[in-house]
């Protein structure tokens, strides 16, 4: 099996295993980027299933990188590859591969993945991503005043200075996750008290109970969703599930 991080190239009965289609800096979520990969991966289909969607939506929630979840679906298919007999096709779904992507989520939990050199695609969806955010944290904060304008400032330093530590792709997530963080602390210094005050109960009862077997830092992340869904509806313009 090919080390973490080396692009795959064998081909299949299914198709050449590429290593990621070419994205426009404008569809370049997390969703948007792991069904591109896969149909890359592939070599055919236009879209993903609303199952696969949901199962990488899942994964969003979650807080799987983007990477990891690339690097699951890449091993996962060219393990079946090797274990298909003639003539039988490879897995059609990204569900079909989920076991391959908790595997390496666990594997990068653990500390064994991500040491290897990335690929060069990753390095430049990363820097694309980047590049979008940015002139999305730009625009939204020529348009902006008080505590929302130094919100979008404050973004800007995240998104100019990311980390060092992880791949590309998950640098550049966690500059984007520190980018709406402050972009969101400003929002919320801005509300009157009451909006506020009102705004946790109305977050909580749109996400609901936490679901069983659902883990606390799953339900945060929903929870968060709400906010941010509460932060747009209110003209903002946040980072997570635009760039």
């Amino acid at each position: 099996m090919r080390p973490a991080g080396e692009p795959a190239s064998r081909s299949g009965s299914g198709g050449t295993l590429a290593t990621v289609s070419d994205l426009p800096s404008s569809a370049l979520g997390y969703q948007a980027v792991v069904a591109e990969y896969f149909l890359g991966l592939r070599g055919a289909g236009l879209m993903i299933s609303p199952l696969d969607a949901e199962i990488v939506g899942e994964w969003e929630v979650r807080g799987i990188p983007v990477a990891v979840v690339c690097r699951g679906l890449r091993r996962g298919l060219e393990e079946a590859a090797e274990r298909k007999a003639p003539g039988a096709s490879l897995p059609r779904s990204i569900r079909a591969l989920r076991l391959a992507v908790e595997e390496e989520w666990q594997a990068y939990r653990s500390g064994r993945v991500g040491d290897a050199p990335a690929p060069p695609c990753e390095v430049a969806t990363a820097r694309a991503r980047l590049e979008a955010a940015r002139a999305l944290v730009a625009e939204a904060g020529r348009d902006a005043d008080g505590f929302r304008r130094e919100g979008y400032r404050d973004a800007w330093r995240a998104l100019s200075t990311p980390g060092a530590a992880g791949t590309p792709l998950e640098r550049v997530e966690a500059a984007l996750a520190s980018a709406d963080d402050r972009i969101l602390s400003a929002w919320l210094a801005s509300l009157p008290r009451v909006e506020r005050i009102a705004l946790g109960p109305r977050v909580a009862l749109l996400a609901g109970p936490r679901p069983r077997g659902a883990s606390p830092r799953a339900y945060r992340e929903a929870l968060r969703t709400h906010l941010f869904d509460a932060a747009r509806e209110a003209g903002l313009t946040c980072l997570r599930g635009s760039v």
